[in-house]
């Protein structure tokens, strides 16, 4: 087993809180949802939406510029589950909307689950998957040689703690040593609180 980092810095455009009760707390619920099946909220696709924010974040010097641009490759990370022929892939989806917004120079979908794990959403606290269960049940496939100069983007729908990023960085780290890697969520948790 690989050493893990103690820590992972991440990128996210939105939030969702968890019991939050305020308005704006429920509706993140429902844009989770909508993220989690690639829908649409108020005759807006949320992803399509998401990733346009993302840009313009990028474009006005924010935040997401550290992580994101228009020369990263761009890895979605494999779902809990496994991915069957014309399954939904949220992080696919994501990245694909990412690229389209000009945020990618490419996409490379190596990774991949050789077993599926419990959903950390549906988890007790204690219960989630840890970064060794992500290490054990991810592959990398089908990798074709990276410009050196380019920075990886390893890109998922939703991060809770962060459990399923450092499990899988080494595999990233790895397989193309001294390039940068870095992390990406479309909605990032509040465990506890409201939405300022």
């Amino acid at each position: 087993m690989p050493p893990f980092p103690s820590e992972v810095e991440f990128g996210a455009v939105l939030q969702y809180a968890v019991r939050g009760q305020s308005p704006l707390s429920r509706r993140s619920r429902d844009v989770r949802t909508a993220i989690k099946n690639n829908g649409v909220l108020g005759g807006v696709a949320v992803i399509g939406r998401a990733a346009l924010r993302a840009r313009e974040n990028i474009e006005a010097g924010g935040c997401l510029s550290r992580f994101l641009g228009p020369d990263v490759t761009l890895f979605p990370m494999p779902r809990s589950s496994l991915i069957k022929e014309g399954s939904l892939w949220p992080a696919m989806v994501i990245c694909e909307a990412l690229q389209d917004c000009g945020i990618g120079g490419s996409v490379l979908p190596c990774l991949s689950r050789s077993e599926a794990i419990g959903k950390a959403a549906l988890a007790a606290p204690g219960r989630r998957p840890d970064p060794p269960e992500h290490y054990r049940t991810i592959r990398v496939e089908s990798v074709r040689p990276l410009d050196p100069q380019t920075t990886l983007v390893l890109v998922d729908d939703v991060v809770i703690r962060g459990s399923s990023f450092v499990g899988v960085l080494p595999h990233l780290t790895d397989t193309f040593p001294g390039i940068p890697v870095h992390c990406f969520a479309l909605l990032r948790t509040i465990s506890q609180g409201e939405i300022a």
